[in-house]
């Protein structure tokens, strides 16, 4: 018994001293995201709220869709490129509500690399929105999620589902 044992320990010494490490892939930080996809008309196709105040004490009614009774399906936001960078974004949002106070102006990304806001700003007013995945981006969505502070607590999040026309 002792045989087979040391049998066994050598073989699984051997076996893991001929195992080596593979070579490490190279990270290419722009590889998901092109400021090109960001470019264009979007067309909102869903909007819901979602209230953190009541998810965070269990309450049943937590989000609610918006965009049939605001008539958000209406709103078409364009972004445009000045170059190689963000440049001018218009709102056109018809009849519908104007959930993100926001007229016409230029757009601002964190990073233009890797962006993880995006911020619509019109003179002195801005909407500060966080992008979602930039998978999303290549199948022509685009999904912009808003939250409302109070006291530095979210109580309101706000979630804008584009679809690229």
């Amino acid at each position: 018994m002792k045989k087979l044992m040391f049998a066994l320990m050598v073989s699984a010494t051997l076996y893991m001293a001929a195992c080596k490490p593979e070579s490490l892939k190279q990270y290419e930080p722009n590889s998901a995201f092109s400021l090109s996809n960001l470019q264009g008309t979007w067309k909102l196709s869903k909007v819901t709220q979602r209230d953190e105040d009541a998810i965070r004490k269990g309450f049943p009614y937590k989000e609610l869709d918006l965009t049939a009774p605001l008539g958000q399906n209406q709103v078409t936001l364009t972004l445009n490129l000045s170059g190689t960078a963000p440049g001018a974004y218009v709102i056109n949002y018809g009849t519908a509500a104007k959930l993100l106070k926001v007229g016409n102006g230029n757009w601002i990304l964190d990073d233009v690399n890797k962006p993880g806001r995006l911020t619509l700003a019109s003179g002195t007013d801005s909407a500060k929105l966080v992008l979602s995945s930039y998978a999303n981006l290549l199948n022509n969505k685009l999904i912009l999620v808003q939250k409302k502070l109070l006291a530095g607590k979210e109580v309101i999040t706000y979630n804008y589902e584009f679809s690229k026309n």
